[in-house]
């Protein structure tokens, strides 16, 4: 197996990781036993844990199209895991005083794993180009006499 899909694969793997960690945890007097966890299960993190699965399969695959497939896939699931992070930013900015808001490891792992996931599939279609393009063996070339 060669090396994007291998980093391919890993950059899925670690994007689904991230997705059943915590991606927000709200602490404060407002709720209800002190503190809540919130993984990507409850938000939109189920459309990048798609996404992510079915480029996970397409660099695992390793063909030239199914590699560009893959890094649309892992591209579509970066953008997704920007406006996610850039909302829980937001969330975690607009309360002040009773309710405390942070973002969790899970939403970084996500993305960097989204990231990862786009450059192995990258380098896994250079990969499937060079072994297409390998020169053709020596034809015509008599055998050695003997």
């Amino acid at each position: 197996m060669k090396v994007g899909r291998i980093i391919g694969i890993l950059g899925g793997i670690l994007t689904m990781v991230g997705i059943v960690l915590p991606w927000l945890t709200v602490t404060g007097t407002l709720v209800v036993g002190g503190s809540v966890t919130i993984s990507g299960f409850n938000l939109f993190g189920i459309l990048v844990m798609i996404f992510a699965i079915v480029g996970l399969i397409l660099v695992a695959i390793g063909g030239r199209g199914t590699s560009i497939g893959a890094m649309v896939m892992g591209i579509i699931a970066f953008i997704l895991m920007l406006i996610a992070f850039g909302a829980l930013s937001w969330i975690a900015g607009s309360y002040l005083g009773t309710v405390t808001i942070s973002v969790g490891i899970g939403v970084y792992l996500s993305l960097i794993g989204t990231l990862i996931l786009i450059i192995g599939s990258a380098m896994a279609f250079v990969d499937a180009g060079k072994a297409k393009t390998a020169p053709p063996p020596m034809a015509g070339v008599p055998p050695p006499v003997q």
